[in-house]
């Protein structure tokens, strides 16, 4: 039988290679990343500069702001490929895409993952003035030199070169109402036009509920013609004129861009200061016709 000094050996004994194991430092773990990526594409519309129309593509230049979460504050810029890159802490976030002359959006709400990547959808920014507004619209009535009224007209505001804001034609009294919900300046072009007619190019102001009425006048045109003699002698130097008349009974004289049928007869002469006639110049006897932009013609019979 073992000694009761053997047994409290053996305890002591065990006891001890227990405490040394417990005091053993325990591997430790690899240390987890601190921060997640937040990824994304800003891409612009389709729009027009000078009249060439530029694709719908990837937006260079536009600011990306973390607005919410831990990371708030953190901006970034797009590259010429439209990416945008964050490294955040873990948690909530949302981001703010903006760029000059184009609207500003918010993104959802969505979380930042240790060690992970998050792709936000990609955004597309519309040009400011494409951004929908509540409706606005001019309203007119549109008479010719006579006071009646002319339908069918065309009444129109331009965004740009080829985007109308807002059109419609005149009724059979001569009225329009043309009503838009695209951006606007506060003071809007108007154009009124139809065939025949002198073209009316104005503005309205437009601020806050917009609704402008306008009497617009188009005056007829009633005959025009080349004025300038139907006989000359050599060496003679006149002016030729194009001249207008409209219903109202005024008329208006132009300079006419004339071209000679026969310039060894009839010779137009260079345009020169202070630019208010187009000259021709008899040179030899016969006939010339002289033409004009529209038709516009007139024949010129030279004497020795």
């Amino acid at each position: 039988m073992r000694t009761i000094q053997g047994v409290i050996a053996a305890i002591v004994s065990a006891l001890a290679i227990a405490c040394g194991s417990a005091n053993q430092t325990a591997p430790s773990a690899p240390p987890q990343s601190q921060t997640g990526s937040v990824e994304g594409i800003v891409n612009h519309e389709s729009y027009l500069t000078n009249r060439i129309v530029n694709p719908a593509g990837p937006m260079s230049g536009a600011r990306v702001v973390v607005t919410e979460g831990p990371g708030v504050g953190a901006t970034v810029t797009t590259g010429a490929d439209g990416v945008y890159h964050f490294d955040l802490p873990p948690g909530p976030f949302r981001v703010r895409w903006s760029a000059e002359f184009f609207e500003t959006r918010e993104s959802d709400a969505s979380t930042v993952q240790a060690a992970a990547t998050t792709k936000v959808a990609t955004v597309t920014l519309r040009l400011q003035r494409n951004v929908p507004v509540a409706e606005w619209s001019i309203s007119g009535l549109v008479l010719d030199g006579r006071g009646s009224p002319v339908p069918d007209a065309l009444a129109y505001s331009l965004a740009d070169m080829l985007t109308y804001n807002a059109a419609g034609q005149t009724d059979a009294a001569g009225r329009f109402h043309i009503t838009s919900t695209r951006q606007h300046p506060d003071i809007v072009g108007l154009t009124v036009e139809k065939r025949g007619y002198t073209t009316y190019q104005g503005s309205v102001a437009c601020v806050e509920a917009c609704t402008p009425t306008v009497t617009v006048r188009l005056l007829r045109i009633v005959r025009e013609w080349l004025d300038g003699p139907s006989s000359m002698r050599v060496g003679d130097v006149v002016p030729v004129d194009g001249v207008t008349e409209y219903d109202d009974g005024s008329r208006v004289l132009a300079r006419a861009f004339v071209e000679s049928s026969n310039p060894s007869v009839v010779q137009v002469q260079p345009f020169v200061s202070p630019y208010e006639h187009v000259y021709v110049k008899a040179l030899a006897p016969g006939t010339a016709t002289l033409s004009a932009i529209g038709g516009l013609s007139l024949q010129v019979r030279v004497y020795p």
